[in-house]
């Protein structure tokens, strides 16, 4: 087997140094090996040390994994990561909250003292002062955010990574190093927060553009607040209730509130500030953007509407993903951006914030896995695992085997086709691949996003279970 084999083997962690492109030349026992090496190591790290890991895993009968399919069991619904009782928020118990978060992570949380802290924002920030944790939050419809107790130096892999796709995903050494020479960087979004996407762009404003001086932000001084996201998302689902007049809103949360409506009301006399500052800065430079599909588009047909077209370098680069976020686009749309902007290099990922490596997209529009990510189609109504061939649609769940300090298996709420198993891409890529017709479970006609787990699904709720009942 190759170096990059033995080392993936001994070390999931190894892939920061890897080259990239190799990992989409494996054989396919080569694949099967790594990720059967990665769940054995993670299993037998992470169970002694994390209590519902070690719940999950004796209530289904499991002490080893000895095949990739006998992970399934114990892969944690996404749920999990927002499993915590909504009170612990309304009620201002952080010191609860970070119990609970202890329990999903092997960071020792025990000393953290939370007295006089009111916010979630007050909260997250405490957790970066004291401990190596950079919590990462995600966007909570319902007012239940997930809380992904990722460290610094994970955040710094995961951007490393995504670094070594740009340079590789064609052929070593085939695009730009961005880690070596810096580009200008452009984000249309908040220059502070914890979501996945706001940590990421400032870890690469940092690595990738050399300092925040070579960096755009739409709002370069402003928060994204994770209580104004909870708030949100707790006011849409009283209102569906009808029990909107019902929430008892705190004045300071009250104020940021609005404080954040405001903003957005603004946002597209922002976002024409945010554009002409990108054009005067950095017109006719290489730089590297990122953005979703909509915002580029609603940007370029403003551009080109006053005459701009072509602003910056040929070699710049573009990273975006999430599709058009429910937004119809015209059958031209990528043309007119590129248009518009004057370079079509572009990167398109399928991620989550739960994932350290996510899977880029391949001239086929096929959304290609990296050896360290190991990923399950389950079967809606059962959770069982579909086989590992040919080409399969279900529920998608996957294990991220790079987090050496939280347990990375968790199962979606996608439904997904996945292929790869057997034969490459053509685009010339082995190992598996979801093809482009992606959507939640939650937004088919009629469907809801109700999981059934591999295993005995009632395992997964006494684990769930187990880890609220720490907290008391």
């Amino acid at each position: 087997m190759s170096d990059l084999v033995e080392n993936l083997k001994r070390d999931p962690v190894s892939f920061v140094d890897a080259h990239y492109n190799e990992g989409f030349a494996l054989r396919r026992e080569e694949r099967d090996a790594i990720g059967l090496a990665g769940l054995q190591k993670r299993f037998a790290e992470l169970r002694p040390a994390l209590p519902a890991l070690a719940k999950l895993a004796a209530d289904q009968g499991i002490d080893a994994i000895r095949t990739i399919d006998d992970a399934a069991p114990l892969l944690f619904p996404h749920t999990a990561y927002k499993s915590y009782p909504l009170s612990f928020l309304e009620r201002g118990q952080f010191d609860k909250l970070t119990r609970w978060l202890g329990g999903l992570t092997t960071i020792d949380l025990k000393g953290i003292d939370t007295t006089g802290i009111q916010t979630i924002d007050e909260w997250i920030a405490l957790l970066e002062a004291r401990t190596d944790i950079n919590l990462i939050h995600t966007f909570g419809t319902t007012g239940k955010l997930s809380f992904l107790p990722r460290t610094k130096t994970q955040g710094w892999q995961t951007t490393t990574i995504n670094a070594h796709c740009i340079r590789d995903f064609a052929g070593y050494n085939s695009g730009p190093d961005v880690l070596t020479h810096h580009m200008p960087l452009i984000s249309p979004s908040y220059r502070h927060g914890a979501s996945a996407i706001i940590r990421g762009m400032n870890r690469m404003a940092v690595d990738y553009a050399g300092g925040y001086e070579n960096a755009l932000f739409l709002y370069p001084d402003a928060y994204f607040s994770a209580d104004v996201v909870s708030l949100a998302g707790r006011l849409r689902a009283a209102e569906a209730r009808g029990e909107a007049g019902q929430l008892t809103l705190p004045p300071a949360l009250l104020a940021r509130r609005d404080e954040f409506a405001a903003r957005e009301q603004g946002r597209a006399v922002d976002m024409d500030r945010f554009f002409a500052a990108a054009a005067e800065r950095f017109s006719g430079q290489d730089v590297f953007l990122f953005a979703v599909w909509p915002i580029l588009f609603e940007w370029a047909e403003e551009g080109l509407k006053r005459g701009l077209k072509g602003i910056f370098g040929p070699n710049s680069i573009l990273t975006t993903g999430g599709g058009s976020k429910g937004k119809v686009l015209p059958p031209n749309y990528k043309d007119v951006i590129f248009e518009f902007l004057g370079f079509d290099r572009h990167f398109e990922f399928f991620g989550m914030s739960e994932l350290m490596a996510n899977a880029p997209r391949c001239a086929e529009g096929h959304f290609h896995f990296p050896p360290v990510i190991v990923p399950y189609v389950l079967d809606p109504a059962t959770g069982q695992p579909l086989p590992r061939s040919g080409s399969q649609t279900g529920r998608l769940a996957l294990m991220d085997l790079m987090p050496a300090t939280y347990w990375g298996g968790l199962v979606s709420g996608d439904e997904v086709t996945m292929a790869g198993f057997d034969e490459p891409c053509a685009c010339g890529r082995t190992g598996p691949y979801l093809e482009a017709d992606i959507r939640r479970f939650s937004e088919a006609p009629g469907g809801d996003d109700k999981i059934n787990c591999a295993g005995a699904p009632e395992a997964h709720d006494r684990a769930i279970d187990f880890l609220v009942g720490s907290t008391q």
